[in-house]
Order: C-alpha cells, then structure tokens, then sequence
C-alpha cells in the first residue's frame, strides 16, 4: 500500500486500486468504468506511469 499513499489526487488512487484489482484496462475502459472522462483520465495515467506505478502492454495499463 506503500504506493497508494504516495499518491495525493483521488483519481489518481482510484485509477491504481482499480488496476491492482483488475489487472489491466484500456483507458477507455478505464473511463467507463470509473465514470471519468478520459481527458480527465489521461495526465493521471501519464503521471501513474512517470512514477513507475503502471505500465502499458498492448495498449491497457497495468499495475508495475
């Protein structure tokens, strides 16, 4: 849990537990399931995957 307490937006914990549960999402889907939009999605991806917390395989996000 270490990782989720780095993290100060609620997005940005809620897009990684989601993950870590998961497994893997798409952005898109990601958005659908968290009703965000994906423009509000993406900066948190892009930070997520800045800081080493996911990574992208085929185009879905997963947990690092």
């Amino acid at each position: 849990m270490g990782s989720l307490q780095q993290l100060s937006s609620k997005t940005a914990k809620l897009v990684y537990l989601y993950l870590t549960e998961r497994g893997a999402a798409t952005a898109d889907e990601l958005a659908a399931a968290l009703d965000e939009q994906l423009l509000t999605l993406l900066p948190v991806l892009a930070t997520l995957e800045e800081r080493g917390l996911v990574t992208t395989t085929d185009g879905a996000y997963v947990p690092a």
